[in-house]
């Protein structure tokens, strides 16, 4: 059983690592493979622990397993068939619209396929969940899956600043045509940029882990730690963090750069008025990410370009302002209820008051999410996000371990982050992004409940793993 085990934990690690690889798994077949692959590894895990679950060890982490489980039944209610009377009484809208197509079966979506599929997808996130706190329960191995994070996005970064190089006109996997613009495996460059936000951010709670607290000593055990610190994995892994602030900057996403800058200015500054003992290099971290990379890297790689698609953004050439303006009618229709997840293309169409071209999407997942699961689904999601980032900063608070408070403020700085972006792109669509970030909030968690010198959580969980945090 316990090799079992390991394995599903490996499977874990590659499930992470290959989301982004087909189109950000946001197609039908990618997101089925994932959802399989999910699907398997919760059935190892039942086989592994057969009667025997932690559940004392699993409640700690209830306030991410409930929301978003009740979450997916709210969903699972929405794609129902119901009695007329339930659905008038859910939603007036909802009802007038069936009897008015005089339909046959009622329910509180307006896109029933749409909003199961949906659920499907939702689910999968919640075994999800389950699977990373049943496997990921030490130091070493929530650092392993950091750095595993870490190692994509830099491996996406690479591929995608390298076709941009070297001209590539067509994508060597999926044979897609390529533009000057970095999208590596994925279909939409803001996409693909939020996915390096991400990483990025998690890379920079990956060096702070290795950074030294100690004020004192001489100008020769400073330079020998500066020098093996050059020798160290902490540069490599610095490295990669140069590799994706170039391909970010290659995207010419404006939110996405602005959103990683911004988080990391924020999420800098917090630890630096947070942490009780500060290492001497976090702020010279800090400021070498927003300067040098800023710079220096983005001197080389066109961040000129990104700062000229910011100057020439304005209300009368961008339509997304209208889709949100008009997207706040419907709201106004489905408050409680929603129109079902999903069910936005569906709906959208209806409140558009001028001829715009086609969105399927919101492009602010604020609304989205208000649009498609009604208002008090969506802020019992945004609480749960918010209680996870209020525990990230309590962890780089209390905590004395380096990895669990360096990490917190990789989260940190990723939830951050996401919040800024999602405001003007829809980046919980597609699969590997979502994922990612559910990750994310697993951190915040995982870092302020696993133990900071004992391996395991071993007095909750029936199976030990390997030493080390």
């Amino acid at each position: 059983m316990k090799s079992l085990e390991q394995f599903s934990f490996y499977s874990l690690i590659a499930l992470l690592i290959w989301l982004p690889i087909p189109l950000g798994s946001n197609r039908d077949w990618a997101w089925s493979i994932a959802e399989i692959w999910i699907a398997l590894q919760t059935l190892s895990l039942l086989i592994i622990y057969k009667n025997n679950l932690p559940w004392h060890y699993i409640s700690k982490f209830k306030w991410l397993l409930l929301p978003l489980g009740i979450f997916q039944i709210w969903v699972l209610l929405q794609a129902l068939v119901l009695p007329k009377d339930v659905v008038a009484f859910l939603s007036d809208n909802a009802y007038a619209l069936y009897s008015l197509v005089g339909a046959s079966d009622y329910s509180v979506s307006l896109d029933r396929t749409m909003t199961l599929r949906s659920l499907l997808r939702g689910v999968s996130y919640w075994l999800l969940v389950f699977n990373l706190i049943l496997l990921i329960n030490s130091g070493r191995r929530l650092k392993y899956a950091v750095v595993a994070l870490v190692v994509s996005g830099c491996v996406q970064a690479f591929y995608a600043s390298t076709l941009v190089l070297v001209g590539v006109k067509e994508s060597l996997i999926w044979g897609l045509p390529e533009k000057s613009i970095a999208t590596g495996s994925f279909i939409y460059k803001n996409h693909f940029a939020n996915y390096l936000m991400l990483s990025l951010c998690l890379g920079l709670g990956l060096i702070v882990t290795q950074l030294h607290t100690s004020e004192s000593g001489s100008w020769f055990i400073r330079w020998k730690r500066l020098l093996s610190g050059v020798l160290s994995s902490k540069m490599l892994v610095r490295l990669a963090l140069v590799i994706m602030v170039i391909a970010l900057v290659m995207t010419r996403s404006r939110m996405g750069n602005t959103a990683f800058f911004a988080a990391t200015a924020i999420g800098g500054l917090l630890a630096l008025l947070i942490y009780k003992t500060k290492p001497r290099a976090l702020t010279l971290l800090v400021v070498s990410v927003l300067a040098i990379d800023t710079f220096v890297v983005g001197a080389l790689f066109g961040l000129d370009k990104v700062k000229q698609r910011l100057v020439e953004t304005s209300i009368q050439a961008e339509s997304r302002d209208q889709v949100v303006i008009w997207s706040l009618d419907i709201i106004k229709d489905y408050p409680l209820t929603g129109t079902g997840m999903a069910s936005f293309y569906t709906v959208f169409p209806g409140y558009s008051e001028a001829d715009i071209g086609f969105y399927d999407h919101a492009h602010n997942e604020y609304v989205q999410f208000a649009v498609e699961a009604g208002l008090p689904a969506t802020v019992m999601l945004g609480l749960m996000v918010l209680y996870a980032l209020f525990l990230s900063l309590t962890t780089q608070y209390r905590r004395n371990s380096h990895t669990m408070k360096g990490l917190a403020l990789g989260a940190t700085m990723a939830i951050i982050g996401m919040l800024i972006h999602i405001s003007v792109d829809f980046n919980l669509q597609p699969m590997a992004n979502a994922v990612t970030f559910i990750f994310v909030l697993f951190v915040c968690f995982a870092t302020s409940i696993l133990p900071a010198r004992d391996a395991t959580a071993k007095e909750f969980l029936p199976l030990s793993v390997d030493k080390g945090s």
